[in-house]
């Protein structure tokens, strides 16, 4: 299980989150939804430790004390930026094999692009070329490479065509199935008909009381 307790952040005067608890169990869905600047991108960054914040973060093996990006990845929890921070110049390959660098539980490109084939025939393209639908389909196989046990996905379906959105969706029920643990963020991206195990709205740092 990962376990969130009482995570607060805050930039200068703004209190961005303000004791968020959360439970996430393996194999499960879980989606958090509210507005811009409600503090969902700030909670997935404090999770792998990209901001500091305060609270404790706990992992079936115990409490993370010390968290940075790189030992989040080593510890199976890993994080898609909303905007997917690719590298640009670099080939749809070699954005890949990055994803081999940085965690010891390696998965393989082979494997990694039967989820989105059709990334396939731009190994050697570079990433700026790609499709929004593409690069969000490269930014998740990169993922999938380090083999995580939970993943964190910042808006996936933003901006996603009908058919890429599927493809996406598709991919992650799929990891849930095999089961990663999805913490996903999105407002009105999810689709109607998704199985979802948890929801939760975020509102000024704060989880809304569920009615």
């Amino acid at each position: 299980m990962l376990k969130l307790e009482q995570i607060s952040v805050q930039y200068g005067a703004i209190s961005a989150l303000n004791g968020i608890t959360l439970s996430i169990e393996p194999g499960t869905i879980n989606v958090i939804q509210g507005h811009h600047g409600a503090g969902k991108s700030s909670l997935l960054k404090a999770i792998i430790g990209a901001v500091p914040s305060q609270g404790k973060v706990w992992l079936s093996k115990g409490y993370v004390r010390r968290r940075s990006p790189a030992q989040m990845v080593r510890a199976g929890v890993v994080l898609i930026p909303e905007g997917r921070q690719l590298f640009g110049r670099l080939s749809t390959r070699e954005n890949l094999e990055f994803g081999l660098h940085i965690s010891s539980r390696q998965g393989s490109i082979k494997t990694a692009l039967k989820y989105f084939p059709e990334l396939s025939p731009l190994l050697d393209q570079p990433a700026y070329v790609l499709s929004g639908g593409q690069a969000q389909m490269l930014a998740i196989a990169r993922a999938i490479l380090t083999k995580p046990h939970y993943l964190l996905a910042d808006e996936p379906l933003l901006g996603l065509s009908d058919g890429p959105r599927e493809q996406v969706w598709q991919a992650l029920m799929d990891l849930c199935s095999m089961g990663v643990g999805l913490l996903v963020t999105g407002e009105h991206n999810v689709p109607n008909d998704a199985v979802i195990d948890q929801i939760k709205t975020i509102n000024n740092g704060k989880f809304q009381l569920e009615k």
